[in-house]
């Protein structure tokens, strides 16, 4: 199998792919890699409850999803932004699958924590076979942040929690986490490169502060399980790299 690349991809950023994304990708598959994409869709979630009248809550970054608010994630992640991500890529000249009825077999996850959080999971499992039967096929596999539980219950997961399983379970190259920010900044500079050593050190003093910090750490555990590098910033081929060292 050729080298894996697993990307996760916000939702506003799936709904604005840029010229320069596309031609990496192809730049990616003319090499021979294989790439995966995970994607999140919060901006579509909080459209849809915001129609339906349903408040938003959010606990440590988190959703708060209850049983009956998980007709709108699945909606919004699999028919608004899988699907629009779907086109824009097949427009491109780019074969891809959105995995929709698939998604029970592929992740598992249990709940994350059932009184705080409601539906919102935690991955368990990767079924990985059909995932490197659509990469030796060429094509590319699109993964919403949704899992289910050993009894069928759809949960809600975190994408960029969903994308680090899927590549440490790929073994994949590289996994990259495009954000909203450059990446991991120091006195104003971007910070190019960050070992798993010095992750606790650049926490202790205050370098990586906030929502990052969960995303370093997981990025840093993402390393550890194999996968050689994870770049975290806002472009396909620039930001922070995280590496063993």
């Amino acid at each position: 199998m050729s080298e894996i690349i697993v990307i996760k991809i916000g939702g506003v950023a799936s709904q604005q792919l840029t010229s320069s994304f596309i031609e990496q990708l192809k730049t990616w598959k003319d090499a021979g890699k294989a790439i995966v994409i995970v994607h999140g869709g919060g901006f579509a979630i909080n459209r849809l409850m915001e129609e339906n009248k349903v408040p938003i809550k959010k606990v440590k970054g988190l959703r708060v999803t209850s049983q009956s608010d998980m007709k709108l994630v699945s909606q919004a992640l699999l028919d608004i932004v899988g699907k629009d991500l779907s086109e824009k890529l097949t427009q491109s000249g780019l074969a891809n699958l959105q995995l929709t009825s698939q998604l029970e077999q592929l992740i598992r996850a249990d709940f994350l924590d059932k009184d705080t959080y409601g539906y919102v999971g935690e991955v368990t499992s990767i079924q990985t076979a059909p995932l490197l039967e659509l990469l030796h096929e060429g094509k590319v596999p699109l993964l919403a942040s949704l899992g289910y539980s050993q009894n069928g219950d759809l949960l809600n997961i975190n994408a960029d929690y969903l994308a680090t399983a899927v590549a440490a379970a790929l073994a994949a190259e590289k996994l990259i986490l495009l954000t909203d920010v450059k990446g991991v900044l120091e006195k104003g500079q971007v910070l190019p490169e960050l070992t798993i050593d010095q992750v606790p050190e650049k926490i202790a003093d205050g370098v990586i502060t906030g929502g990052m910090i969960p995303k370093i750490e997981s990025a840093a555990k993402t390393v550890e399980a194999g996968v050689v590098q994870v770049l975290i910033g806002d472009d396909l081929t620039k930001g922070t790299l995280i590496h063993k060292g």
